[in-house]
């Protein structure tokens, strides 16, 4: 037997890994989930608001007086993660929409799916929507009564929501 020999019959196989690549490897696993624990966690659903499904919102606008609140959004939209975490997180600003608003969200998905559901294709169209976050307030016939585009900070929104109550005799 020749050294080289020797030396592979000692060491034993070389399909092994060296030991700090094993450790790279680790530390890359527990950075990824630390980091994604850290993030905070922003769906169709967030904040506190109770949404409506978009069937029901007409029914529910007639038979209680109250208008549609439409929210369109979009999962990739940084403002509308925002207006999720400190607006529709916000109890009072909830509390005031479930109020006053039969609230309604729209997900966007052309950039996810390459293409909208016929109906938010449809709703897009209707209030001509050309960025995310806008906020639509329609009457039960589908009239828009008041717009609100892009995210600037809570006070914004209040102000938006209450002059839309205002203008739609909304009960505060």
């Amino acid at each position: 037997m020749d050294r080289t020999e020797r030396r592979r019959a000692v060491s034993g196989s070389q399909s092994r890994l060296p030991t700090w690549i094993l450790f790279v490897l680790l530390a890359a696993v527990v950075f990824r989930f630390v980091t994604q624990a850290m993030q905070p966690k922003v769906d169709a659903g967030a904040g506190l608001v109770k949404w409506q499904s978009r069937g029901s919102a007409d029914a529910v606008a007639r038979a209680t007086g109250k208008p549609v609140l439409y929210d369109f959004t979009a999962e990739w939209c940084a403002p509308c993660k925002i207006l999720d975490t400190e607006g529709w997180g916000d109890a009072r600003i909830a509390r005031f929409v479930g109020d006053g608003f039969v609230p309604v969200r729209v997900m966007d998905r052309i950039q996810e799916e390459g293409r909208n559901p016929a109906e938010v294709a449809a709703l897009q169209g209707r209030y001509k929507i050309e960025s995310f976050p806008t906020l639509i307030v329609a009457d039960a016939e589908g009239r828009e009564i008041a717009r609100h585009v892009g995210w600037r900070d809570k006070d914004t929104l209040v102000g938006f929501l209450m002059d839309a109550a205002r203008r739609t005799r909304v009960p505060r």
